[in-house]
């Protein structure tokens, strides 16, 4: 899933079309850090100790090649994995839960 199917996801599923864009992309980012995140630690539960170690040295490069490369021969599931962790958020914030923070 890429950053566009994301966001139109993210958009659609939460009823958000409505708002104006900055709105729209407030919301779409930091629930997309949310997703980041949580895949994050999935990943890293599912790699091995060699694999961990070669996944933070990528992840520091920011080649974005190269990383998607590593996840593809290393999670093979990566598409599903995003698909849940993108359910599980918008289940999360659907019931409310604080996953944007407080604006007190």
């Amino acid at each position: 899933m890429n950053d566009q199917e994301l966001r139109t996801t993210l958009i659609t599923e939460l009823g958000i079309k409505e708002l104006p864009e900055e709105a729209q992309d407030e919301i779409v980012s930091k629930l997309g850090e949310i997703i980041l995140k949580s895949v994050t630690v999935t990943i890293f539960e599912k790699l091995s100790d060699d694999a961990r170690k070669e996944f933070e040295v990528l992840t520091t490069t920011g080649e974005a090649d190269r990383i998607r490369e590593f996840l593809a021969q290393n999670v093979p599931d990566m598409e599903a994995l995003m698909a849940e962790e993108l359910q599980k958020t918008l289940v999360a914030f659907r019931e409310g839960d604080q996953l944007i923070g407080d604006n007190a």
